[in-house]
């Protein structure tokens, strides 16, 4: 619950700064954000998928569990952006040739 409420408070920073005015300034805060909601979904998923295994008592190698479980979903989710970066850059790149 937390690291979904944790994910809400660049909300307000951004909408206080003006893009026009500081678009550096604009542009690192919702960097921030972005980054700091996918970190979010990443442990929420990861803890939520330990929590549903039969076996999830407390013991000393559960936060060894869970960090194992945000890594991997985070290195997945890291590739598929990779991917579909390149995917849509060659797209446009073709269709810029045609245009």
């Amino acid at each position: 619950m937390c690291s979904l409420l944790c994910s809400s408070d660049v909300i307000a920073a951004v909408s206080i700064i003006s893009y026009d005015n500081e678009p550096s300034l604009f542009s690192i805060v919702f960097g921030e954000g972005i980054t700091n909601d996918a970190v979010s979904i990443i442990m929420f998923n990861a803890v939520m998928k330990y929590t549903h295994r039969k076996d999830s008592s407390l013991t000393f190698s559960t936060p060894f569990t869970i960090l194992a479980e945000f890594s991997i979903l985070g290195l997945d989710s890291l590739l598929i952006g990779i991917v579909f970066g390149l995917m849509s850059a060659y797209i446009l790149k073709i269709f810029r040739a045609f245009s």
